[in-house]
């Protein structure tokens, strides 16, 4: 597996197609000095304006400065708005050629009007109507033109009258056919149900009102609720963000995976979630898996939410971010560079490595201890290949995503780092730290990896366990439990139980 900085580092010269809404957002800054005296409304003194791609403009307006190389097809006016568009777009380095002129319609423009930096008012003005007949003649041809140049697509859909019925049936009849990487950013997903797709990212109000849920049903009913979207859809994934909880994916083979929320104070979240799927899509296309994509994007989008007004995300401030917040899903590649640097820092190294399947007390207090032995903690996980070979076919419980994302969450901990081997001692070769913690059912002598680790002068530290405290023994607790306690289900009979056989323990049963 890639980790997130060899796969951002990969996004340069990346080819994205963005297709959808062209729109431009304007915010009037100014300061609330007097109460108006023909309305009891604030008099606001105009400061300075600023302006910025919207929509999928932004979309791809963030391709670009993410590193990738954007090709944007959508639909403005012949007017002010579009003109201030072009020059907004060419400023953040994306080609304004491929934006059909419909002299018939305005371009769509939203003005946010802030005073002391607080929002009042916003006021939308275009045109939001379907294409015209031979506008959608034109657009389609050239649709038809840039899909097949294109390996991943991004379709995002604000509904202001670019993507339309005929568009996704186009779409629908061209990837049955190449089967293209296709990403959806859509306020109604559903439109596209017979569409083949890779990725659907709604958010969590989009999701319930495209099933017609209740928010209530929707806040506590996550895992059905992307089980039912994923039984309307033809699609690989489904992503459903959740603003400040995070978000979650679902996979097609019934996986389940929670991407921890990225706290952001005073969080500015216009334009995040086109961040967002614009580092999806590049992760994706520079072949990374799903789920360090997901993480990707969330750390891009939190970059966008700590920003006022609609954001680009550079790509060296995405590495810088992830860096310094330490990749949640790396590899040894990615961790040398800083791990030197940390060296010249004067920082001391410590190591420690296991499955860590099922986190309990005694990991956390281990991690703890670890951790005051020095300045910086990387902890090596076992993959979950690996784990089979140590632990037997029905381990692990948690998934290798899983296992890291929780553990790269604790504050003891500065960087989780993915190894494939039965033992870490390729990886402490590559990184070489200072001490290398293990807990006391191993000795010195009983440790593969100490013979490497006094090679390089560095010192093995063997911890005591916490007493009563066992991975094995809380599965074991689990299955006793389940064999005891009927569980109810909805897809069987009135009053029937389902099979301890049909329940087994993994990362998808969680309560979220």
């Amino acid at each position: 597996m890639n980790g997130a900085i060899a796969t951002v580092r990969r996004f340069a010269g990346r080819r994205v197609l963005v297709v959808g809404d062209a729109l431009l957002d304007a915010y009037l800054h100014g300061e609330a000095t007097r109460v108006c005296a023909e309305a009891p409304v604030p008099v606001v003194e105009a400061r300075y304006r600023t302006l910025a791609p919207g929509g999928a403009a932004n979309t791809a307006a963030n391709v670009a400065s993410l590193g990738g190389q954007v090709c944007f097809l959508s639909v403005v006016g012949s007017d002010d708005a579009s003109r201030v568009l072009r020059h907004e777009l060419r400023a953040r380095g994306v080609d304004d050629s491929y934006l059909l002129v419909d002299s018939g319609r305005s371009t769509v423009h939203k003005v946010r009007i802030l005073a002391n930096g607080q929002y009042l008012v916003r006021y939308d003005e275009g045109d939001s109507r379907p294409l015209s007949r031979d506008t959608r003649r034109r657009f389609l041809e050239r649709f038809r033109e840039l899909f097949a140049e294109h390996d991943t697509v991004v379709i995002s859909d604000y509904h202001s009258g670019i993507v339309g019925p005929a568009l996704i049936e186009t779409l629908t009849e061209l990837n049955c056919r190449s089967a293209k990487r296709v990403l959806l950013d859509s306020k109604r997903p559903l439109a596209f149900r017979h569409c083949p797709l890779s990725v659907v990212k709604p958010n969590h109000l989009e999701a319930a009102a495209s099933l017609g849920w209740r928010r209530e049903r929707a806040d506590n009913h996550l895992e059905e609720l992307g089980a039912q979207l994923m039984r309307r859809l033809l699609t690989e994934w489904i992503i459903i963000t959740l603003g400040e909880e995070g978000s979650a994916v679902f996979g097609r083979d019934g996986s389940y995976y929670r991407v921890l929320p990225r706290r952001v104070p005073n969080a500015q979240p216009v334009g995040a979630g086109d961040t967002y799927i614009a580092a999806l899509s590049l992760a994706l296309d520079a072949g990374s898996d799903i789920h360090v994509a997901a993480e990707i994007a969330a750390e891009a989008a939190a970059v966008s939410a700590s920003r006022a007004g609609t954001a680009c995300v550079l790509q060296q401030e995405l590495l810088q971010r992830l860096s310094q917040r330490g990749d949640p899903l790396s590899e040894a590649a990615d961790l040398r560079e800083l791990v030197e640097r940390y060296r010249r820092e004067g920082k001391r190294i410590v190591f420690t490595n296991g499955c860590f399947d099922i986190l309990h007390s005694g990991h956390v207090t281990f991690l703890q201890q670890a951790r005051a032995l020095g300045d910086v903690l990387i902890v090596g996980v076992n993959s979950d290949a690996s784990v089979r070979r140590l632990k037997g076919p029905t381990r692990p419980i948690n998934s290798q995503a899983d296992r890291v994302a929780v553990l790269a969450a604790l504050e003891a901990v500065d960087h989780v780092v993915l190894f494939e081997e039965d033992t870490p001692e390729r990886l402490i070769s590559e990184l070489r730290p200072d001490v290398h913690v293990k807990g006391g059912d191993y000795t010195v002598e009983s440790l593969p990896e100490a013979r490497i680790v006094h090679s390089y002068g560095g010192r093995v530290v063997i911890l005591p366990l916490v007493e009563g405290k066992s991975t094995t023994a809380i599965v074991r607790k689990i299955a006793r439990l389940s064999q005891s306690v009927p569980v109810p289900t909805t897809d069987r009979g009135q009053g029937e139980v389902a099979p301890v056989e049909a329940l087994p323990l993994s990362s998808s049963a969680q309560v979220c």
